[in-house]
């Protein structure tokens, strides 16, 4: 008699830690589900239009533009600006032949956009470096506009053309809530933290079936 009470009790411990390990394994696989795991962009991505290349400065973003003539050689740098605003340029002249830069060098310019041409006075930047040159323009439309540079250093003079100058039109404005599942760098991880603790909770409940199959077998 006693032996068969025990053995009703071992059979009843074993069926309810047996529901209690299946109830872990749920809920292990509920708290899964609900954590957000976010990962880095990766190649094949789509991340929209590419930024215009720029080179960065301590405390601004430069837009770069250069050209070359026989002589000399151009690079220009201003930071990016809206149609009718003021924006300064520096413009870094350089020997095409030993890449110095040129010093007290006359430079005469004319910004260019269709057939309208407006000239432009250039002085050594204050404060340097050597060989840079400074001017405020305005660019009153976000059209096209290009560069025609006369550079005279010493006996050597030479024509410098310039292009890529141009003002940037107002960016649309972007929707809010429309990205896709994918990038917000939680879908992925989700789906894989639901397949392996998804698997974890069928190992754990076979597990425990086989222990209760054999604790009712011996019983």
């Amino acid at each position: 008699m006693n032996s068969c009470c025990f053995a009703r009790s071992m059979a009843a411990n074993r069926c309810l830690t047996h529901r209690a390990t299946v109830l872990l394994a749920a809920l292990l696989f509920a708290f899964a589900a609900a954590l957000p795991f976010p990962i880095p962009a990766h190649e094949g991505e789509d991340h929209g239009t590419p930024e215009p290349v720029t080179v960065a400065a301590p405390g601004e973003k430069l837009l770069v533009a250069s050209g070359g003539g026989s002589v000399f050689e151009a690079v220009l740098k201003y930071r990016p600006f809206a149609p009718g605003e003021a924006v300064a340029v520096t413009l870094y002249l350089v020997s095409a032949e030993t890449n110095r830069p040129l010093a007290d060098a006359t430079v005469n310019a004319t910004l260019s956009e269709g057939d309208r041409s407006t000239a432009v006075a250039f002085a050594p930047k204050s404060g340097g470096p050597f060989g840079a040159y400074s001017a405020t323009v305005t660019a009153e439309t976000a059209a096209p506009m290009s560069w025609l540079f006369d550079v005279t250093a010493g006996a050597e003079s030479d024509l410098i053309g310039v292009t890529g100058f141009q003002a940037s039109p107002p960016e649309p404005a972007s929707p809010v809530g429309k990205s896709a599942p994918h990038r917000d760098g939680k879908a992925l991880p989700r789906l894989a933290m639901w397949v392996a603790v998804g698997a974890l909770s069928l190992t754990i409940a076979f597990a425990a079936g086989r222990l209760t199959t054999r604790g009712r077998a011996s019983a």
